[in-house]
């Protein structure tokens, strides 16, 4: 994408989100919300994979064992993070940001920033 584009939308990201399509605002809001079994059981593992980790105290030392656990608890939600587009059946946030911004960049290549500018307000 051209330079002028990219550095128009780091500028004015947030104000652009929310200046796109309905149906794409909708999707978003509804790919970060904790609405399907899914969400849940992804949001509550972490939890649980630290707790179990916690109780089998595979570390001697008490602090060592809770250090550990938390890194454990790391690893976990970053792979609930991973794996959440392939659970719950949505597409990540990140996603239809870029569609979002493809849409805009369509609109700047047409018509220009003016345009851009012009939906922004």
């Amino acid at each position: 994408m051209e330079k002028e584009f990219e550095d128009y939308w780091k500028k004015h990201r947030a104000s652009l989100l929310l200046a796109a399509p309905k149906d794409l605002q909708e999707e978003r809001n509804r790919s970060e919300k904790l609405n399907t079994f899914g969400d849940w059981l992804l949001y509550l593992a972490p939890f649980v994979v630290m707790v179990a980790f916690l109780d089998q105290k595979f570390v001697a030392s008490e602090l060592l064992n809770f250090l550990a656990s938390i890194g454990v608890g790391m690893v976990a939600t970053l792979l609930s993070m991973l794996l959440k587009p392939y659970v719950t059946g949505k597409r990540r946030v990140a996603d239809i940001e870029n569609d979002m911004k493809a849409y805009f960049y369509g609109i700047y290549q047409t018509r220009g920033l003016d345009a851009l500018e012009a939906m922004r307000q």
